[in-house]
């Protein structure tokens, strides 16, 4: 049994999996609540932990220290030029995000197959992933991609940056996802509507280009797979205005983290079965 945490800008997801890949429980908790979440191994029963973590040192040290009396291994995952037949194009592999890369890895192992990954949360990332051959093998071929303020922080900036201008606070995002999802028409007849649709389509749009210029590279359609918060309101712009060739992925970047972990633990035991 393996513990994954996926340690966002905002929030703190995790997920255990069993011994087949199936996710047996997950939730989510604000950063600043983790200390209240019970993680207890003796309540789960998992004997290894992964952690992808963006949200800074002090985050990390308090996931350490709450995780320091269960006495178990963790491995916190950092992005490398290759594993689980994913290749790490970034000029400097190892500073591309621990949760993109999850994410990535995630997604190359649901599709085998070129397609952009999109996580929608505090952050927008969108990311291509190209389908390719090395000696007869198919590899995943992360490309690069796009960060993006996501929907809350996008318009929040809008009203901490202007006198007139709105200042939206979080609370208020799901009630205008809920009402802007009604609205077909880009010509919006006040503010806070101009403002969530100006924000909606500025990462529909950016998600739009990637789709454009991966159809181009690769020479065919790539699925898009999206996960995070905004990812329901997210899908349902691309599917109306874009493509239909999409599918949302509730843990993606834990997903990921446990097939990181579980490669690496198994590449571990071969060492030392080899010694």
């Amino acid at each position: 049994m393996l513990l994954t945490i996926d340690a966002g800008n905002t929030r703190t997801k995790w997920a255990i999996f069993n011994a087949l890949g199936e996710i047996t429980q997950h939730d989510v908790c604000l950063n600043s609540g983790i200390d209240s979440a019970d993680l207890s191994p003796a309540l789960f029963g998992y004997d290894h932990i992964a952690i992808s973590n963006v949200a800074g040192e002090q985050h990390a040290t308090n996931l350490a220290e709450k995780l320091s009396p269960y006495h178990l291994p963790i491995h916190w995952v950092k992005a490398v030029p290759q594993a689980c037949h994913v290749i790490n194009l970034y000029i400097k592999p190892e500073t591309l995000g621990a949760d993109r890369w999850a994410a990535l890895v995630a997604a190359w192992n649901i599709k085998h197959a070129t397609c952009i990954v999109v996580n929608a949360g505090t952050a927008v990332t969108i990311d291509a992933l190209n389908s390719c051959k090395i000696n007869h093998k198919q590899y995943g071929e992360f490309m690069g991609g796009l960060i993006l303020p996501g929907l809350t922080l996008m318009q929040q900036s809008l009203g901490l940056a202007t006198a007139q201008l709105p200042k939206i606070a979080a609370s208020q995002t799901q009630a205008l996802a809920t009402a802007a999802q009604k609205l077909e028409d880009i010509f919006a007849k006040n503010t806070a509507d101009a403002i969530y649709n100006g924000a909606l389509h500025a990462i529909v749009g950016a998600i739009r280009q990637m789709l454009d210029a991966l159809t181009q590279h690769s020479q065919q359609a790539p699925c898009i797979i999206i996960s995070g918060g905004n990812a329901m309101v997210i899908n349902e712009m691309l599917t109306r205005h874009v493509t239909n060739q999409t599918i949302i992925v509730d843990n993606l970047v834990c997903q990921g983290l446990y097939l990181l972990a579980t490669s690496t633990l198994n590449e571990n035991s071969m060492k030392s079965d080899a010694q």
